[in-house]
């Protein structure tokens, strides 16, 4: 009895070895198509990011992280398919996160994606800003009143300006106290000098003074006459 016991377990040692010798390659198999799954799922999700596919890149992304977790599930148990589900999780705001830091730098970000904007580009007239911000603690006069916006002149130069407290009248004498784009933020001078009226306003005084005569000589009677 004892020999016939020893003869079967004899027996079936070769054959648990056997068995173990199939699974573990079928195993390692399983988990080189887990890894390469879900690593394929990532890749094509950065460019589905990138490239517009109408969506095709993204299902075939979704798809083959799926199928890494289910293969995980099935092939490995439910330990390593929980193991891959985590790392998924994780692992594709990551992804995302870095391709949108990193891919533009690189040669096929740099052939996909266009060309960052200039900064020079984003803010147009940049000299046209700083030069109005050199005014800044010089004195001129106003051309038009500002009300409170209007235009002043310093140093012969005729420039868009906002009176930084209630109205001023043309040609009062204002210093720039800032700058607002391209237009001066000005306040009255404490000199207090007066300019003579400028062009614009010579011009309205002679349209208005060439007008006067004319309405004096015009009969507004010969309007309500009745024709014969």
């Amino acid at each position: 009895m004892t020999r016939c016991g020893n003869t079967q377990r004899v027996q079936v040692a070769p054959a648990c070895v056997a068995t173990i010798g199939i699974r573990s390659p079928r195993r390692m198999n399983a988990l080189l198509w887990v890894v390469v799954l879900l690593v394929v799922g990532l890749c094509v999700m950065v460019l589905e990011v990138f490239v517009p596919s109408g969506g095709i890149l993204g299902f075939l992304s979704i798809t083959a992280i799926v199928a890494a977790i289910a293969t995980a599930f099935l092939e490995q148990g439910p330990t390593a398919g929980m193991t891959v589900l985590a790392v998924a999780v994780v692992a594709v705001p990551v992804v995302l996160s870095l391709a949108f830091r990193w891919f533009p730098e690189t040669p096929l970000g740099r052939r996909v994606l266009p060309p960052p904007p200039i900064a020079a580009e984003m803010l147009p007239d940049a000299s046209g800003r700083q030069h109005t911000r050199e005014m800044v603690g010089r004195s001129g006069h106003t051309v038009i009143a500002l009300l409170p916006w209007g235009s002043v002149d310093f140093d012969g130069e005729q420039l868009d300006a906002v009176s930084e407290s209630g109205p001023i009248e043309a040609g009062v004498a204002v210093e720039a106290v800032g700058a607002q784009g391209r237009a001066l933020i000005v306040r009255r001078s404490e000199a207090g000098q007066s300019f003579q009226a400028t062009e614009p306003e010579k011009q309205k005084i002679a349209t208005e003074s060439n007008l006067s005569p004319t309405l004096e000589s015009f009969e507004f009677d010969q309007l309500h006459r009745p024709s014969p």
